[in-house]
């Protein structure tokens, strides 16, 4: 067909000419079932989708909520520099959550509580591992308040339900009422019968336990609901 002046002719054949090509494009999909239509349509679709944000993930998820349970002293970077016993800090740290869990004892200012919470960030944000946090004081006074109402077991049965537990500077209790002395040894003993992993921290050594609980106590704490890291 001339490109300035084509003759009807011309333009008559160029018509049928597009008429039968758009005919033989539409007849590929003619008899076939839709399954198949879309498998052709997936077929020219990339690859994989595009990855999502990180705060989007299940893991950033559980990140931003651990921000929110953390102490922000906590939060920040360690220095590994100043740390008084950097080897105690790793086996706390780097604790893989079974039972025994850590028992990290030390005097103030040894990075017990930090080693204890790093190891809670591994486990619960990149392993998904829930944990519930206890200052001593907010344990007793917790397990007591239950067991006046005669639910000590649904006290149990809640922190069963957590894959780890956490008890911060666990010799600041009121030691002038013997109850919460008593809710101590009910504590550790049902950690290990339950087998549960848990973490404590505490300022004092085994000896000023033992003088304090006394031995049965102590081998509970230190044997057999812990193993225990000096820092």
């Amino acid at each position: 067909m001339s490109a300035d002046n084509p003759t009807p002719a011309e333009l008559a054949l160029w018509h049928a000419e597009c008429e039968r090509k758009a005919s033989q494009k539409s007849a590929k999909h003619e008899g076939m079932e839709w399954e198949e239509v879309a498998k052709i349509a997936a077929a020219n679709l990339p690859e994989t989708a595009p990855p999502l944000p990180y705060d989007m993930t299940e893991e950033g998820k559980r990140l931003a909520r651990f921000r929110l349970l953390c102490p922000a002293e906590f939060m920040q970077a360690i220095k590994r520099p100043i740390l008084a016993n950097p080897s105690a800090f790793d086996a706390v740290a780097g604790w893989n959550g079974s039972f025994r869990g850590p028992l990290a004892s030390g005097v103030t200012g040894t990075s017990k509580s930090r080693a204890a919470w790093s190891a809670l960030g591994r486990l619960f944000v990149k392993e998904n591992r829930s944990f519930e946090w206890f200052p001593v004081k907010r344990l007793v006074t917790e397990f007591e308040r239950y067991e006046s109402k005669d639910m000590a077991d649904e006290f149990w049965r809640i922190r069963g339900n957590f894959h780890v537990l956490f008890v911060d500077d666990l010799d600041k209790i009121n030691w002038q009422f013997e109850s919460q002395q008593a809710a101590l040894f009910q504590f550790y003993d049902w950690i290990y019968r339950a087998h549960k992993p848990c973490i404590t921290t505490t300022n004092n050594k085994r000896d000023w336990w033992a003088n304090k609980m006394g031995d049965a106590f102590t081998r509970r704490l230190f044997d057999d609901a812990h193993h225990a890291i000096q820092f």
